[in-house]
């Protein structure tokens, strides 16, 4: 869709407010335009008609129309106002967090975390700002000029002829400063956002940099990037006050020459008192509703930077969820790759001709060097990524014919490194604070062998964990997330490195809720400690992205030269270690 089609889109979600803040502004620019001419009325009725009467009775007629103005109109305005600010915002931040949930994998990897907040906090304000104040308040100035001008034509041909010859100046002016400031604006809005992801990272990570004493370098990366930014400030902001100190001059110059020519047409006796209050509020109203117009065209700039930033995220490709389709339900959980090829660039191949089968309700092992492909497999299977080549089958079903929610419902991932949120407990086991699974939150935390240390938190389930659940150890961390994918109930379950980060004896503890939960479902397991997969059905071995062996602990410890090359870069140096097999 188009940057108009997008903003079309949500503005007739809301189309009746809209219309009714059109009304409002229209009937309220009307009443704005009769103020000067009620006033050079009510003035030339003093000075020159002397009538006590209809002068009193033009000053209730202002005052009424005066009071319905400011206590009507305006409060009807401020609730349009809060009503837009609300329900607009919220419908475009509601479809970009949509989007961002829906993005394809191979899209997450350019997700900068602050670049993102800043586009649904920050820019998304400046879009309704775009359409409410720059387009509702922009279509009022622009009323306000069209008919200050023809009042002005109104009350003497020469001013009107000079009021519109200032029209072009101003306009053309204030384009030329609008397209430098659009740019470099767009520029800054990248840095920040990039800067506010950084700042992220750091704040997540600081016992690390501490760690490492990186303390200098993370400064100094800081500071060069705040200052880059800063010089775009700075530039921005020159261009800024350039624009308007050009357009203020241009104004000052205006209105010297409005009030020499009505002083000559006064003193000449062509023009009474009260047309030259009125004319004269008439041409300042075109002056001051032209600097707002000037000054909205420079947010105009940034605002429609901010548009094109989320309208980028708004088009991007996205997981198609096949709604449509029946969930489709894994029986057997029978895997088959047959020949897969997949890469996560076009010109690099993780996956090449990648074939394997894994039976239903079978636990395999999966190794092999970094790079190999192991984690990519994983990903393929609950279709983060398409295959470029070949067929990924799950019960005989090509993976991309399943209902993407019914498919990762139904398998489940352990990685290496558990996401934890700072939420309650029973947030982080079942993502709802929805009380009504608790017995099974219980029996899934049993199952995981944390129960024991359920009951010694102080407010059970509704206890917060803390940022990344600061309050636990690596292995109930672990062990929490398994809890996790129990309560999920997956028919195939895949292992990534889940032991890798723990102490021999945590592991020991996974590696017996493993096999306990290998009953009625397939269990693949992707590991580099050989005690972690050794007993497995079968092990699979990848090598430059396809399978180099495919069998028993046993067997390929005595015959696969890759599966014992892995080993023995394990266990080197290890007393307990001997040379095993002939290769």
């Amino acid at each position: 869709m188009t940057t108009r089609q997008w903003v079309t889109k949500f503005v007739l979600m809301h189309k009746w407010v809209f219309l009714f803040g059109f009304i409002i502004t229209t009937l309220g620019t009307m009443i704005n335009l009769i103020y000067p001419f009620l006033n050079g009325k009510i003035i030339n009725i003093a000075f020159y008609d002397k009538d006590m009467t209809a002068f009193l009775n033009l000053c209730f007629i202002y005052a009424g129309i005066l009071f319905f103005n400011q206590f009507v109109l305006m409060t009807l305005n401020n609730l349009i106002s809060s009503h837009l600010m609300t329900g607009f915002v919220f419908d475009i931040r509601r479809a970009l967090f949509k989007k961002l949930l829906h993005k394809k994998g191979k899209d997450l990897s350019e997700v900068y975390s602050g670049d993102m907040i800043s586009r649904m906090n920050n820019d998304t304000k400046d879009i309704m700002s775009l359409v409410f104040q720059s387009g509702l308040w922009g279509y009022s100035n622009f009323l306000h000029i069209l008919f200050a001008v023809c009042f002005m034509f109104y009350y003497n041909l020469l001013l009107g002829v000079f009021t519109v010859v200032l029209v072009p100046v101003v306009f053309f002016a204030s384009k030329q400063f609008k397209k430098k400031s659009q740019n470099v604006k767009k520029d800054i809005s990248k840095e920040q956002g990039k800067l506010s992801s950084y700042l992220f990272e750091i704040v997540k990570n600081l016992q690390e940099i501490k760690i490492l004493n990186a303390r200098k370098q993370v400064t100094k990366f800081y500071l060069r990037k705040t200052t880059a930014i800063n010089k775009m400030n700075v530039v921005s902001g020159r261009i800024d006050v350039t624009a308007e100190r050009v357009n203020s001059f241009i104004m000052l110059i205006a209105q010297l020459v409005i009030f020499v020519t009505c002083a000559y047409f006064i003193v000449k006796g062509h023009m009474q008192l009260g047309v030259f209050v009125a004319a004269v509020s008439y041409f300042n109203m075109a002056v001051n509703y032209f600097g707002v117009i000037n000054s909205r065209i420079m947010d105009i700039g940034k605002q429609l930077v901010s548009l094109q930033r989320v309208v980028e995220i708004l088009n991007e490709d996205e997981e198609d969820y096949k709604e449509s389709h029946h969930p489709k339900q894994i029986k057997d959980g029978t895997i088959e790759f047959n020949n897969v090829t997949f890469g996560y660039t076009e010109d690099k191949h993780v996956l090449n001709g990648f074939n394997l089968r894994v039976d239903a309700g079978s636990t395999i092992g999966i190794v092999g060097k970094s790079g190999a492909g192991k984690t990519s497999m994983a990903n393929l299977l609950y279709n983060l990524y398409n295959v470029d080549g070949g067929e990924l089958l799950i019960d005989g079903m090509n993976v991309n014919e399943y209902n993407l929610h019914s498919l990762r419902s139904q398998v489940g991932i352990v990685h290496q490194e558990t996401i934890l949120y700072d939420h309650t407990l029973r947030y982080n086991l079942s993502f709802t604070n929805n009380k009504d699974y608790d017995d099974a939150l219980l029996e899934a935390l049993n199952k995981a062998t944390l129960y024991d240390v359920f009951l010694t938190l102080p407010n059970g389930l509704d206890t917060l964990l803390g940022t990344d659940g600061q309050e636990l150890s690596g292995g109930q961390k672990q062990r929490l997330a398994i809890a996790r994918i129990l309560v999920k109930n997956p028919k195939i379950l895949i292992f990534d490195e889940a032991t890798s980060f723990l102490d021999s004896q945590n592991e020991a503890l996974i590696r017996n809720m493993m096999r306990d939960m290998s009953k009625d479902r397939t269990l693949i397991i992707i590991a580099h400690r050989f005690s972690t997969i050794k007993n497995c059905d079968k092990i699979a071995v990848l090598a430059d992205g396809v399978v180099a062996g495919f069998d028993t602990h046993d067997v390929l410890i005595k015959s696969n030269k890759t599966y014992i090359d892995l080993f023995r870069e394990q266990y080197i140096g290890d007393e307990a270690y001997e040379p095993v097999g002939n290769l």
